[in-house]
């Protein structure tokens, strides 16, 4: 059974944004998109670009160093299947968002 720890507030992520927040000993990129919370490794697998800071459309954020996109419900790479980024379960309980500690297999 996953264990998950709490890193933000319901609503203190506005829709079509990110924050970088702390998981165990990982930082990950937390997004809201629509209303749900996704979240993935916070750098990109490129040169360590900061993906929180990317432009998002849609569930395609968009790396702010070389452009690199992937869709954060997957952590798929939309530019070729050579690249991925690992996600993580999301949970909101009562005004708490908490991010599982290890990735999805």
């Amino acid at each position: 059974m996953p264990v998950f720890v709490p890193v933000a507030s319901n609503g203190e992520i506005p829709a079509g944004s990110a924050k970088t927040v702390i998981v165990g000993d990982r930082e990950i990129a937390l997004f809201n998109i629509g209303g749900a919370y996704y979240a993935t490794e916070s750098t990109c697998p490129h040169q360590g670009g900061p993906l929180a800071e990317g432009s998002i459309e849609g569930s395609i954020v968009t790396c702010p160093w070389h452009a690199w996109c992937f869709d954060v419900r997957t952590g798929k790479m939309t530019l070729g299947e050579f690249a991925y980024v690992e996600v993580f379960d999301v949970e909101v309980r009562d005004s708490a968002i908490l991010v599982s500690l290890e990735p999805r297999p």
